[in-house]
């Protein structure tokens, strides 16, 4: 599986391309996701809550 290397800023390094999503947060305007990088997320023991692959999952029949 590769990363994704969209847009996303990591919340915990000032590098861009952050390949999972660490947690959400509600407001009155909607939920905001808040994004990092696997390696980040890793070094800080944070357990990401998905993570973006360019791969699709297969389809079970």
């Amino acid at each position: 599986m590769t990363a994704r290397t969209g847009g996303r800023d990591c919340t915990y390094c000032p590098e861009p391309g952050a390949d999972t999503c660490v947690r959400t947060q509600q407001d009155e305007a909607g939920s905001r996701h808040i994004y990092a990088h696997r390696k980040c997320a890793d070094e800080r023991g944070v357990i990401p809550l998905y993570v973006f692959t360019d791969e699709p999952k297969p389809i079970r029949r």
